[in-house]
């Protein structure tokens, strides 16, 4: 039996579907769900004081 250029692509898609699904969650946790920008690196949680004065 031989498989036809849809099963190629169903491979393809496989094969390449759950790795760019990854990338875009790995994306998504860097944008500010409220503001819609990319949040800075922060370690342990903590947000980078800045000086009032």
């Amino acid at each position: 039996m031989q498989s036809g250029p849809v099963m190629n692509l169903l491979w393809v898609f496989a094969a390449i579907g759950p790795v760019a699904l990854a990338s875009l969650v790995a994306f998504a946790a860097h944008i500010d769900p409220l503001s819609g920008h990319w949040r800075s690196l922060n370690f342990k949680g903590r947000k980078r004081e800045t000086s009032g004065a």
